[in-house]
């Protein structure tokens, strides 16, 4: 962006020096065939697009007023002289959270290609930050351009996943302790939301992109053809998805296994006291019954009786240790 809030336009010339030119209705006159002119443009602190932008693309009152404000859906149009692909961008948050989006309009007409935006978008400043010196970028088509700013869009996309799969990592070692169960419990279902946001936002592009590929676009060639393999790369977005979702149900068997073998210990644990007090409660049941034998006359009958009940407590853990039960 310029200074002020306005468009910033940068000339991508083949035969001369990749340069920034002051943006207006006349920056797009007389471009030749190797110069391709890019523009960008922040739609919250330009309010809206420039009078500039519209003549320079031929938009009409209803096109203006499409990329004037934010829809919150993909789609595709095309007109006689140009493409508009709105496309909403995602970022990694961060701290584990929410992934950023933003939503991204893209205008490509002949020699020209618009990128409108809310606020600052980062899939823009990667794709900048990988400009170094002159490119050959002034003999590619406006397609092209439009097919690379897509492509890094896709990138931010595959940046969130990676993010998404670091905290399901970090949640398996939670699992694996058993530790805190409840907030484990409740990170999986916050992971789980947003995955199943993420997906719901990507989908829809799949149509958008799909388009681009169609045959009534190849007619048009002062625009070019778009690269069809971004579909691909669009699939491979949504199998990883699918992907997160499988490793955060096993993150999830994880977390039942764990409580399960918690549960086993503590019957365990439980078993084994029954195991050792029982014989002690048989032989005080049976040593407590109302008959009048000779052996209930002799006070010192009663330590032996405890001795016993001692003897067997410790053969039944010595065995039980034997066995490796504990």
């Amino acid at each position: 962006m310029t200074p002020g809030g306005g468009p910033r336009a940068i000339l991508f010339d083949a035969e001369g020096a990749d340069r920034e030119v002051p943006f207006d209705a006349e920056a797009t006159e007389g471009l030749k065939e190797d110069q391709l002119l890019w523009v960008d443009a922040d739609r919250s602190a330009a309010g809206k697009v420039t009078d500039a932008i519209a003549e320079a693309l031929g938009l009409a009152p209803a096109d203006i007023e499409r990329v004037s404000a934010t829809t919150g859906r993909a789609r595709l149009v095309r007109t006689s002289r140009h493409i508009h692909l709105t496309l909403h961008t995602l970022e990694p948050a961060e701290a584990s959270g929410d992934p950023v989006s933003t939503e991204l309009d893209i205008l490509a007409g002949r020699n020209i290609v618009v990128t409108i935006h809310d606020g600052a978008s980062s899939a823009i400043g990667r794709y900048l930050d990988g400009l170094t010196g002159d490119t050959r970028l002034g003999t590619a088509s406006a397609a092209d351009l439009l097919s690379s700013l897509v492509d890094e869009v896709i990138n931010g996309y595959f940046a969130v996943i990676e993010s998404i799969g670091r905290d399901i990592d970090r949640l398996d070692t939670v699992a694996l302790k058993g530790a805190d169960e409840e907030r484990l419990l409740q990170a999986i279902v916050d992971v789980r939301r947003r995955i199943a946001a993420m997906r719901r936002l990507v989908a829809p592009h799949r149509d958008a992109l799909a388009a681009l590929a169609r045959p009534e676009l190849q007619v048009e060639g002062a625009l070019g053809q778009p690269w069809p393999g971004l579909v691909d790369r669009l699939e491979r977005v949504l199998d990883a998805i699918d992907g997160l979702r499988d490793a955060l149900l096993g993150t999830f068997d994880l977390h039942m296994a764990r409580a399960a073998q918690s549960t086993n210990d503590v019957m365990k644990a439980l078993t084994l006291l029954s195991a050792v007090l029982l014989p002690a409660a048989l032989v005080a049941g049976i040593m407590g019954m109302n008959f009048p034998l000779p052996m209930f006359d002799e006070p010192g009958n009663f330590w032996f009786v405890l001795v016993a009940m001692v003897v067997l407590a410790v053969a039944i853990l010595g065995f039980a240790r034997l066995r490796r039960w504990i």
